[in-house]
């Protein structure tokens, strides 16, 4: 299935991506090669609301980066490639998978990378351990279009201008993201428009929507919340006309009936510093579609993650989500431990 094949659902927390803590290998003149990444061992109690409780481990969302930097007539040239080992996972397999290959020359970004919706909204939501569900409430809500094959970003000021591969394999333009950061004091915002082409039985129409995400800094601690709304972002938020993308018996994701249909979501997240080393963050996220059946999709979680020593945390994470979004992802309750080491 073309759905699950290109699933990859990291939207997990942005550092992920490139990691801060990058080993520099080779430095060459102004030419740095650097290696990043982490290994990530967890553990997963599965208890679905239907079936057998389980219990599965892997190493799977270890990945790996190079990265390159230069200086080419006082511009900063960047290349960027990084994969995980969730190749093939939907058949059990545990190939590397591509994730990030991109080339970034100043404020212009072009390849294989985060769409402009995760941009405006993953780096200011509560940090997860889920790889799977985390973004569900957001524009960004984990589809198959996360990392779009082919994306261009172009950053000016506060301003992002994002054109991208489209969810919609016959549209006629590239998927299509504007948005603007800021702060206020303690507050950072991002609000983001979104417009692209959505298949609507035999022809399609254009779907707009809006995304407003918010973190507010308080002391250690900090309040997140997020909310979008609009029609044809079922392909970005995941959850469409029937139920979660991929599962809903091959009808249109955001049509019915001839007509695009609306949907709105939001998410709130707190989090909270116990001590230097130990954190904790709460998150409830929900997305209301306006189709015949009134889909809804919630998800609540819980976790724990404490600094064993810098660069290695052990975490564990409760959540419970009222829909199937994946077969290793039911409706039911979950309880993941994990323990990460960055590099």
């Amino acid at each position: 299935m073309l759905y699950i094949k290109r699933l990859s659902l990291g939207v997990a927390i942005l550092a992920s991506a490139a990691s801060a803590q990058a080993i520099e290998i080779v430095t060459k003149g102004d030419t740095k090669l650097s290696i990043g990444g982490y290994i990530k061992a967890e553990g997963l109690f599965n208890s679905p609301d239907d079936g057998e409780s389980e219990f599965k481990g892997n190493l799977l969302q270890s990945r790996i980066n190079v990265k390159t930097t230069k200086t080419v007539e006082d511009k900063k040239l960047t290349g960027f490639i990084e994969g995980d080992f969730y190749g093939d996972y939907a058949t059990g397999g545990s190939n590397l998978r591509l994730r990030h290959a991109y080339i970034q020359l100043d404020d212009l970004t072009v390849g294989k990378t985060w769409n402009g919706q995760f941009l405006a909204v993953a780096p200011l939501l509560t940090e997860q351990i889920d790889f799977w569900g985390t973004g569900v409430g957001t524009i960004s809500g984990g589809g198959s279009y996360i990392r779009p094959d082919l994306t261009l970003h172009y950053t000016h000021k506060g301003f992002r201008f994002s054109a991208q591969e489209p969810a919609y394999d016959n549209a006629n333009l590239p998927d299509l993201v504007v948005s603007y950061k800021d702060s206020l004091s303690n507050f950072d915002y991002n609000v983001a428009i979104t417009a692209r082409d959505v298949k609507n039985g035999e022809d399609s129409d254009m779907g707009v929507g809006v995304s407003l995400a918010g973190k507010l800094k308080v002391g250690d601690d900090s309040l997140h919340a997020n909310v979008y709304s609009g029609e044809g972002m079922g392909a970005y938020s995941a959850i469409c006309v029937g139920g979660p993308l991929g599962r809903t018996g091959g009808v249109d994701c955001d049509a019915e009936d001839g007509k695009l249909i609306s949907q709105t979501g939001y998410s709130v997240g707190y989090k909270h510093q116990f001590t230097q080393k130990l954190r904790g963050n709460l998150r409830y996220g929900e997305v209301n579609v306006d189709d015949a059946a009134d889909t809804s999709a919630t998800v609540k979680s819980a976790n724990l993650i404490y600094e064993y020593l810098p660069d290695l945390d052990v975490g564990i994470e409760w959540r419970e989500q009222n829909k199937t979004t994946l077969p290793w992802m039911p409706a039911g309750q979950q309880i993941e431990v994990m323990a990460k080491y960055t590099f």
